[in-house]
């Protein structure tokens, strides 16, 4: 509830007991800039000037929703900031920044360019017009906040009105939306007081009787300065001449700020110097915190006290609970303060512990110099504080520490390793978890570690394990996760979790696919039980996309549906729900239901660049691609794939690789481009020269899904160079690879390689002129697809299928249980646009500037051809 109830002072439009005395000019200066359309006001003014004040109850003057946000210095991190933000425009609407805001719960913060899209798009869908405040701009130096904020102010969408309230003028595109009339400014020569304002402030408001003559002196020395000012009228109260201390006053504004200080505080009892003092270390005050810090415990009635004597405290909340000083005044104060410091931040640290506001308790733990205290939080916290999108404020914090101290921080570096491994950030999560290393030395024997040190040792063995999974170094992987699991205490719910995934991964990875399934099942359980989404989803989506690769659609969709249903009901989006969206995207592909398909494509792609997945956006484009292909769009389709290639990073595991070379090879041959798609192949060990040849299949039953589709791919060249007029025993090698190839993906349960491979090897027995072989591969492929009900697959190989299934229809060859299912497919061809190029002529691209696939070939592919048409081979060219 507290910590509720202090997120709601960031949020919450400020009062102030010095109350603004409301002129003319100023608003109309305001309300001018609204009605001429100017999109941000500026508020510039150095401090005590009432630039908090005089936008608080200009506000209050409008009809106008108000999102406002109190900005301190540490929201100066960008997971915090953008957090912050979105609460503050979701008090506006509240579907703003929905899925920004679940991606930033998950821990990951987004490119700088997708949190800026994001906002204009949905802000720009708004009927209403709102104003967005953001005050105390001046803390905010992180150049990626300042990045992002300065793309939004050169976009700004209409409906947004922005003002920035700073003590100095941001480092912000000013001067282009003052040239194009889009700013209003107001500085500190607008907000000085003059002398009917003066008059108004000190007689009316602060029930002072000062002549004519004081307030001229006054506004003289103060130069309108609203807080020297209050100040002045704080300390002239109850004098029995006034003139004769305003005529005394003198030297810079500094100077007579601290003078006046000193008078109001030497004016006050003892107990309330006292209490000033103390509780001046606090950022926010509130009746429970200035007791723990004071030893008091009659603050929060003290606190009204101050409040009701217009003692520079600012109310930050509607019930009277939250409070702050003027930042002028702490700082006045702070400076006087004497004793011991360190205990006082020792105190606050406690209680903000206990009050469970643990950002609060670090930061004044480390001011206290308490790294005990520190490391204590951090270590029962970092994870939850990283995951929540604190990783500058905790990397911050972690700097703060002396080295001796730092390597008693495992769990610190563990929630860094976590962080990167989950945006797939490999070689970073390497460092921290190689750090681990130095601190937690050798693993001993289970019976010899201690239960606080059991979980943390088993959490290192699955990070390292999951590490090398990731970089598809499996050895070792199964080891290691075993030894977690028999170090993690049973009541470890979410070590075990992820333990059992990297144990599942491997026995998919070993073609043990029963036992795969079983041990999912255990992770996903226990990842239940810990209510950790993230060890929940890694193994829902790896059992998953193990179901769909092998043809089992229907459970594979029911899976990823179910987990689809708590990503929405949690709210919070980690990078791995990306995958589970093109799951389903996956599905619906297959079953040729094309708008449902790319509309979870499109939200695979935005989560996994709002998560900042670099190798999950890629197969999103990848997965895109295919989509526009099969609907006939296929500059669309090279735009996707081009997207692809250009993200495939240097040390991306084989599998990434060849899914793209994959998709490449289907693009090249719609595109007529043969001798491309060889060479793509051709980097993964084919050769296409006088006579095929192919890498050998790996040892085991079974092979690798994206392999296979490599192995498929290169079947699909062979059969577009017989079309294209090559003498057809070239399709010969192709056979007898789809002889190999096909058994080995039944027994790996490969149905999607094995169904391709059918339809391949089926339109190469009708070109060779064996009918009767053809007709049995077609007859076997539909009825391995009926059951899931695949349609997409034989639309993917366009004319050729369609004639042949057609024709087997008409002669009554395909047996009783299939006509209707072939029918559907045929009525799915009538609508859709096949992937060939059937004329075999070149494809002219629709567009003003032809797509990366499709430019000429370059000086060196037309050397590295006429090298090949040498005889020179692969390696040797």
């Amino acid at each position: 509830m507290l910590k509720s109830n202090l997120l709601a002072t960031k949020l919450h439009q400020p009062a102030n007991p010095a109350k603004w005395v409301k002129r003319t000019r100023l608003v109309q200066l305001l309300n001018e800039g609204l009605e001429l359309n100017r999109q941000v006001t500026l508020v510039s003014a150095p401090a005590g000037f009432g630039k908090t004040t005089c936008i608080s109850e200009w506000v209050d003057t409008l009809d106008w929703p108000v999102a406002w946000l109190s900005l301190d210095a540490a929201d100066d991190d960008p997971g915090c900031f953008f957090s912050y933000l979105i609460a503050a425009l979701q008090k506006v609407d509240a579907t703003l920044g929905r899925e920004l805001e679940g991606v930033l719960r998950s821990g990951q913060l987004p490119p700088g360019e997708i949190i800026n899209a994001t906002l204009i798009n949905e802000i720009q869908e708004l009927d209403e017009r709102f104003l967005l405040v953001l005050d105390d701009f001046h803390v905010i130096q992180d150049r990626f906040i300042l990045e992002v904020l300065e793309k939004l102010i050169a976009n700004l969408p209409h409906p947004l009105h922005l003002v920035l309230i700073t003590r100095e003028d941001p480092p912000l595109p000013l001067a282009q939306i003052r040239g194009y009339n889009r700013l209003t400014e107001i500085r500190a020569r607008d907000l000085r007081f003059t002398g009917n304002d003066i008059e108004c402030f000190l007689n009316e408001v602060m029930g002072l009787s000062l002549s004519e003559t004081d307030i001229n002196v006054l506004e003289s020395k103060t130069e309108g300065w609203i807080v020297g000012l209050q100040l002045a009228g704080l300390s002239i109260r109850d004098r029995t001449d006034p003139s004769d201390f305003i005529a005394n006053l003198s030297g810079s504004h500094r100077y007579i700020l601290g003078y006046l200080t000193e008078e109001v505080l030497n004016r006050q009892p003892e107990e309330i110097q006292h209490f000033l003092l103390q509780t001046s270390i606090l950022d926010k005050l509130n009746g429970e915190l200035c007791n723990a810090v004071t030893g008091r415990s009659d603050s929060r009635a003290l606190l009204e006290r101050l409040f009701n004597a217009n003692l520079f405290l600012i109310p930050l909340d509607d019930v009277g609970e939250w409070y702050r000083y003027h930042h002028l005044f702490a700082d006045l104060l702070r400076a006087r303060q004497e004793g011991n410091r360190s205990a006082l931040h020792q105190r606050a640290s406690h209680w903000y512990a206990g009050a469970g506001m643990t950002s609060e308790a670090i930061q004044h733990a480390l001011f206290a110099e308490d790294y005990g205290m520190a490391l204590t939080l951090l270590e029962s916290h970092a994870m939850d504080l990283v995951m929540q999108g604190y990783a500058k404020t905790v990397n911050d914090w972690v700097q703060r520490i002396p080295k001796v101290w730092k390597s008693k921080s495992p769990r610190t570096n563990l929630a860094f390793a976590w962080m990167y491994l989950l945006r797939g950030a490999y070689a970073e999560a390497t460092t921290y978890v190689k750090q681990l290393e130095s601190i937690l030395g050798d693993v001993r024997p289970a019976a010899r570690i201690q239960d606080e040190d059991a979980s943390l040792t088993a959490e290192w063995l699955v990070m390292q394990s999951l590490v090398l999974y990731m970089q598809g170094k499996s050895t070792g992987c199964m080891d290691m996760a075993t030894r977690a699991l028999e170090i993690a205490p049973q009541q470890d719910s979410r070590v075990r979790s992820l333990a059992y995934f990297v144990q599942a991964s491997v026995h998919q990875l070993m073609e043990d696919y029963s036992q795969a399934i079983t041990v999912y099942q255990m992770s996903i359980q226990h990842g239940r039980a810990a209510e950790n989404l993230v060890a929940e989803m890694m193994s829902t989506v790896g059992l998953a996309g193990m179901l769909q690769e092998h043809g089992q659609l229907h459970q594979a969709f029911a899976i990823a549906s179910q987990a689809a249903e708590r990503i929405e009901r949690s709210g919070v989006l980690p990078p791995i729900s990306a995958v589970v969206y093109a799951a389903l995207g996956d599905a619906c592909y297959q079953w040729h239901q094309t708008k449902e398909s790319r509309d979870h494509f499109q939200r695979a792609l935005h989560l996994s660049i709002l998560g900042g997945s670099n190798t999950v956006t890629l197969l999103c484009h990848v997965l895109l691609s295919r989509l526009s292909q099969i609907e006939g769009d296929l500059e669309a389709a090279t735009r996707e794939v081009q997207k692809a290639v250009d993200l495939v990073p240097v040390e991306a595991p084989e599998y990434i690789r060849q899914e793209v070379a994959s998709q490449q090879v289907r693009i090249y041959l719609a595109r007529n481009r043969r001798a491309a798609a060889e060479m793509a192949l051709q980097v993964h060990g084919f050769s296409f020269g006088e006579a095929f040849s192919s890498p050998d299949l790996p040892p085991g039953e079974s092979i690798p899904y994206s392999l296979g589709q490599l192995y498929n791919s290169s079947l699909h060249v062979l059969l577009e160079q017989s079309r294209a007029g090559d003498d057809p025993s070239r399709l010969n090698p192709g056979i007898e690879l789809a002889n190999r190839l096909i058994p080995r993906a039944f027994k790996g349960q490969q149905l999607l390689i094995a169904l391709e491979a059918l339809l391949l090897r089926a339109q190469m027995q009708a070109l060779l002129g064996d009918g009767e072989a053809s007709q049995t591969d077609y007859a076997q492929a539909l009825e391995l697809a009926k059951p899931e009900g695949f349609i997409s697959i034989f639309l993917e190989h366009g004319q050729p299928v369609m004639k042949a299934l057609a024709d087997l229809t008409k002669r009554d060859q395909l047996g009783n249980d299939r006509p209707d299912y072939v029918e559907r497919i045929l009525s799915a061809f009538s609508g859709s646009h096949p992937l060939r190029n059937e004329g075999h002529a070149p494809v002219p691209s629709t567009g003003s500037r032809p797509m990366a696939l499709i430019d000429p070939l370059t000086g060196r592919e037309l050397d590295v051809l006429r090298l090949m048409a040498q005889g020179l081979k692969y390696k040797e060219i």
